[in-house]
């Protein structure tokens, strides 16, 4: 009797995912109530707490929530829905979240070029009211990889890089131009695939996506690509409408980009009609067709995301994402010789604004300029199987399977860094 008893408490706890080091683990998949599309992208996170996280492309998302939390909301926001709000208690239990489009009324008024083009200068004028001007962490997690495929091999990785990151940030507010005002990356974890022998590890990706986030650095470009905040004449400024997210009405501004490679660029911002604030920028961008008579260089296409989310009257970066896919070609022959496709992100956990510079004192290994696959740490495997991952779809396929031709990925995260490689 007394076995029984103690089974049956035992089934309830662990159908509601209470884990025993201090987290309550909720997952699922974040979809639209009416098509049963899954929703990329969604924001989830707990009411009135900086910690959150994101859904991957396929709505998917794990989110280890401390215990103290326990009794709290549970919200998950996504652009023109309705805000999903309920306890924590009852999401354990749940699998799939589904949200309602928002109803959005459309009034008649039909928004000029030049006054889309204001409604960004606007924005642009409160990015010192919208976001933090003073020093912050932000803890979170990143991820890269790349490939290459010669067209006479077989296609191969190059390295698969997971880090726990804390990133200090000394305010949007600072002089951008100075080193001295750059964001600093503090490296908790790191976990990597093996490295690849002859690869080009000359490069910091993470530091590159923190400041490719033209709001915080509003003049460097995404690859060639200019930001839609330099307001050079040749940019094309359109209304596209509104929406929602979260309750507030947002307006959709889409700027073309021509450029010297006449590749097609399109910004798309959404822009809070109450306080001007950007809550997320897209970058989109697809040549297929080849010119092999001015650059030994094709980009094929360019795809970036970034999201932000409120918290304490300030909006903090939540999501970043740039993907790429570019060419080498042979000018004289007018060949393609290799395809290269790069991959950086980065998920933010927690926000904290308080007690910084303290904080900041106690944290770990600063990250050098070189590649974060270099400065791997021997694996960690208990803290990875609690941390807040996103899993993009692409990892799950294609990419996965070339890596582990060099052998199961848990075994390469396993195996400890070279001494080469310090």
């Amino acid at each position: 009797m007394k076995k029984a008893f103690f089974l049956v408490i035992s089934l309830l706890l662990a159908s509601t995912c209470y884990c025993q080091d201090g987290f309550i683990k909720v997952g699922g998949k974040v979809i639209d109530n009416r098509t049963n599309e899954p929703l990329a992208y969604a924001n989830v996170s707990i009411s009135k707490s900086s910690i959150g996280t994101v859904s991957n492309t396929m709505g998917e998302f794990d989110f280890f929530i401390p215990y103290s939390f326990k009794d709290d909301t549970l919200v998950i926001s996504y652009v023109g829905y309705t805000t999903l709000k309920q306890s924590i208690r009852v999401s354990t239990s749940q699998t799939n979240f589904y949200l309602d489009e928002a109803t959005v009324i459309l009034n008649d008024v039909v928004v000029s070029s030049d006054g889309a083009k204001k409604i960004i200068e606007t924005a642009i004028e409160s990015i010192p009211i919208a976001y933090p001007n003073q020093p912050y962490l932000l803890e979170g997690f990143h991820r890269s990889w790349e490939k290459v495929d010669f067209t006479d091999s077989i296609a191969y990785p190059g390295t698969l890089i997971e880090s726990a990151v804390t990133i200090y940030d000394p305010g949007y507010g600072q002089k951008k131009e100075s080193p001295k005002y750059a964001e600093e990356i503090y490296l908790d974890e790191v976990r990597r695939s093996a490295i690849m022998e002859g690869w080009n590890y000359d490069g910091n990706w993470l530091k590159q996506l923190l400041q490719q986030n033209v709001l915080r650095h509003n003049k460097v470009n995404i690859l060639f690509v200019k930001s839609f905040l330099d307001f050079p004449n040749t940019l094309v400024y359109e209304w596209s409408g509104s929406t929602k997210i979260d309750g507030e009405n947002i307006n959709i501004v889409t700027v073309e980009i021509p450029n010297n490679r006449k590749f097609p660029a399109m910004f798309t911002i959404y822009i809070s009609e109450e306080d001007n604030t950007i809550l997320r920028f897209d970058l989109k961008g697809n040549q297929k067709e080849i010119d092999f008579s001015q650059y030994d260089w094709h980009t094929e296409n360019i795809s970036a995301i970034y999201i932000f989310r409120r918290y304490l009257g300030k909006s903090y970066l939540s999501y970043a994402k740039v993907q790429y896919t570019i060419k080498k070609l042979d000018l004289v022959k007018k060949t393609v010789v290799r395809t290269e496709d790069y991959f950086k992100e980065l998920l933010i956990n927690k926000i904290v604004n308080a007690n910084v510079e303290a904080v900041r004192k106690s944290l770990g290994q600063i990250s050098k300029a070189n590649s974060l696959a270099l400065q791997a740490k021997p694996y960690n495997q208990t803290f990875w199987e609690k941390f807040n991952l996103i899993k993009e779809n692409p990892i799950d396929i294609e990419i996965i399977s070339l890596f582990e031709e060099r052998g199961k990925l848990e075994n390469q995260f396993k195996a400890r860094t070279k001494k080469k490689d310090q």
